[in-house]
């Protein structure tokens, strides 16, 4: 089932094109420092940290893999997910040296509902959104038949990661963090998955 073709009920939405300013913090928030710099890293000649971030985000919109809460005309929450290619390829020619660990664990995700990423606004905290949104991913995956549902998370985010346990999550592998510049004191990437039976 594509995500697009989800019946969704009151706050969550699909995303349209006149959401991507306020989906972009939300997308930086993901994992902090690092989304920004990879932003930077990935951008054309011509084009800043967040035009790039922006490109990006509306390739996501356009896809329909974006749902967000939408409170008053204010998101306060955001879900971007779809399903893991079954052939990923994890080393693909030119490909910046930070997003190597990502593709390995991607390439052992393949096949699955991907949780790519999950936000809430600071300011709707404590409403139930990230549970929510949950529920959502694991209903796509489970309508579009995948086996499991998979997400990465960065080993200095103890709060994600026991949130994700909590839900029956478990890490099945892991990658060494390729910083570049990105100073953080995060070693791993985890790869963490749930059976979606």
């Amino acid at each position: 089932m594509p995500v697009a073709d989800v019946v969704l009920d009151a706050p969550f939405k699909i995303a349209t094109l006149g959401d991507i300013d306020e989906i972009l913090p939300l997308a930086k928030s993901t994992v902090p420092g690092f989304v920004e710099h990879l932003w930077s890293r990935l951008a054309g000649e011509d084009e800043t940290a967040e035009d790039f971030g922006r490109r990006a985000q509306i390739a996501f919109v356009n896809e329909g893999n974006t749902i967000v809460a939408h409170f008053d005309g204010r998101i306060g929450a955001m879900l971007i997910s779809y399903p893991m290619a079954e052939s990923p390829n994890p080393h693909v020619p030119g490909m910046d040296e930070m997003l190597r660990p990502l593709m390995t664990l991607f390439s052992k995700a393949k096949g699955t509902w991907y949780l790519h990423g999950i936000a809430t606004d600071p300011d709707y905290f404590g409403r139930g959104l990230a549970t929510r949104l949950m529920d959502i991913a694991e209903h796509l995956g489970r309508s579009a038949g995948k086996p499991k549902i998979s997400l990465l998370v960065i080993d200095t985010n103890p709060t994600a990661i026991r949130f994700y346990e909590k839900r029956g999550y478990a890490t099945t592998a892991r990658e060494a963090v390729v910083g570049k510049g990105w100073q953080t004191a995060a070693k791993n990437w985890l790869l963490m998955e749930k059976a979606l039976h």
